[in-house]
């Protein structure tokens, strides 16, 4: 669901890295911030990626191992049966919209992480807007504003990467935050900038300018136009008519509509720019059952939230099984082999490494006496090599760390099939193939030296380096972290000491007149370099001679 313009009409929020706005709540809650997540629109916009088997699934993949290596608790919300049964001016498919097989597909992967999941009776965007109110989670996710217009007091959306973050990974959102009370100055690390319009102003903007249930909203009134009409209050008299329901609704509308035009000829409150007389509200507006959708969406009961809160006590924080992910991954998207065993290793070791020191875990989980698969003797989390700030956690300390991908993700590579043959010059190669094995093969052109540039195989039986946020390895590694500390003192301790003078040795020079012009004592004569090439011992010998002979 979209509505045009809308984004311009309330502002532009906030942008924070996903990593700054979920350490930043753990630092002060204590726990995981709690995140309703509207996995349609996901699943709607992932549907873009190519490549490969099941695309879409595969970059869902990708953010599910995001969320994973974050302190976030996500409920993944799904569109129920009880939609509005038009967008767009077309009929939505009688059929349930959780029989595709994308959604049947997605409903597995996300199990497989061991995140909880809803189903909503509507819209998801409502429901997730509904738990949020209510107080299940703490903010909503989604890549459109309806969230806000349903009701969402904070919403993050457009996850996505950051201009000068120097990858193309999601890293940043855009947050909304409508009341104020709710939520403090300091819910995020900088003061977010408040919505301009509220809920009622959303509503009537969709009303006005044109929504996925009226998409064509009052002739001549565009997005500009309609946020005016809504920051002037208007939205908040319409639902009040509405949710009074009561037996002079249809006169009060009527009393609405004729001060609304009458607003748009005269302009006599000043609301608007300029006069608009040429916008006629039509003696239908508003439509009181496309009103409702917005309004009043199909959402759960109190008894049913309740149901669900509960559900909810023990759901996240569960340990996940990598041996049936790496098989959903080889039947799904086709890694098969050991080189998809790999790659599964290379994706899930760092997500798991934050993941379990955020469960205090991590520390004891690679004791002397646990078996490991690999042969290395590298110690991992022992030790912190350094330190950083980074503009995609938007300057968060991380800490560098040494890991054994293989030893962290537990899967037996060398038990799985061998890979086959790489495939015969000439020939394309297989989308199961690992995609770290596969080099440019193509043949230089004719006098022309190229370099191809030699890609190291990722090897997950050796030692790998990878950054933790602070606060996470504060919690899972603490002796870890006071060492690094006190070693960092130390050193700045002695960076910062002042320094013993020492004595100089050997003759001062003289200054024969300080007073004296560069080159002054050109006036009295020149001094010539010697040509002779006989020694100075040389020359006083025969300085002598000549002086006892008296020549």
């Amino acid at each position: 669901m979209g509505i045009p313009g809308l984004i311009q009409a309330i502002g532009t929020g906030e942008r924070i890295s996903l990593s700054r706005l979920a350490i930043g709540h753990l630092e002060r809650n204590a726990r995981p911030i709690r995140v309703a997540v509207d996995i349609s629109i996901w699943l709607f916009q992932v549907q873009a990626g190519r490549g490969g088997r099941n695309p879409e699934l595969r970059t869902l993949f990708y953010r599910l191992l995001k969320i994973l290596a974050l302190p976030i608790h996500p409920l993944f919300v799904y569109d129920g049966q009880h939609k509005p049964p038009f967008k767009r001016g077309r009929a939505v498919a009688a059929r349930s919209y959780g029989s595709a097989p994308i959604i049947r597909l997605s409903k597995i992967m996300v199990d497989l992480f061991r995140f909880p999941r809803h189903d909503a009776p509507g819209e998801a965007e409502a429901e997730c807007a509904r738990l949020q109110k209510v107080g299940v989670v703490d903010a909503v996710m989604s890549n459109d504003v309806d969230a806000l217009m349903f009701g969402s007091t904070f919403t993050v959306m457009n996850f996505s990467k950051e201009s000068g973050t120097g990858n193309a990974a999601a890293t940043h959102v855009t947050c909304y935050r409508m009341d104020s009370a709710a939520y403090p100055s300091n819910m995020l690390i900088n003061s977010p900038s408040n919505a301009m319009l509220d809920r009622a102003g959303m509503i009537l903007f969709a009303m006005l300018s044109g929504g996925d249930y009226l998409p064509s909203g009052v002739p001549k009134c565009g997005s500009k136009l309609a946020g005016e009409i809504a920051r002037a209050g208007f939205g908040e008299d319409l639902l009040e008519i509405i949710d009074s329901n009561g037996p002079d609704m249809e006169e009060r509308l009527s009393e609405w509509r004729e001060r609304l035009q009458y607003e748009l000829e005269e302009n006599e409150s000043g609301y608007f720019q300029t006069k608009h007389k040429v916008v006629r509200v039509p003696e239908t507006f508003p439509d009181k059952t496309v009103l409702s959708y917005y309004a009043k969406p199909v959402v759960s009961t109190k008894s049913e939230i309740d149901v669900l809160r509960h559900r909810l006590r023990n759901a996240w924080d569960q340990e996940i099984d990598a041996v049936q992910l790496r098989r959903f991954t080889a039947d799904t998207f086709d890694w098969k082999y050991r080189s998809g065993a790999r790659k599964v290793t290379k994706l899930l070791a760092e997500p798991l490494v934050c993941y379990r020191l955020r469960l205090g875990k991590q520390a004891s989980a690679f004791s002397a006496n646990q078996p490991r698969l690999s042969t290395s003797e590298v110690p991992m989390l022992q030790k912190i090599n350094k330190s950083r700030e980074t503009y995609s956690t938007d300057g968060m300390t991380e800490y560098q760390v040494d890991i054994v991908p293989v030893d962290v993700v537990g899967l037996d590579i060398m038990a799985e099939e061998p890979n086959p043959p790489l495939p015969s010059p000439g020939t394309t190669a297989s989308a199961d193939e690992d995609e770290e094995e596969l080099e440019n093969t193509a043949d230089p052109a004719p006098q022309t030296t190229i370099k191809r540039r030699v890609t190291k195989r990722y090897d997950p039986y050796s030692t790998d380096k990878i950054w933790i946020s602070k606060t996470l390895a504060t919690i899972g590694i603490p002796d870890v972290v006071e060492k690094w500390k006190k070693a960092e003192a130390e050193k700045a301790e002695k960076a910062n000491a002042p320094k013993k003078a020492t004595r100089k040795t050997g003759p001062r020079k003289k200054v024969i007149d300080p007073g004296m012009k560069q080159g002054s004592i050109l006036k009295y004569g020149f001094l010539t370099k010697e040509r002779s090439e006989i020694g100075s011992d040389k020359r006083l010998q025969l300085a002598k001679i000549t002086d006892d002979s008296g020549l």
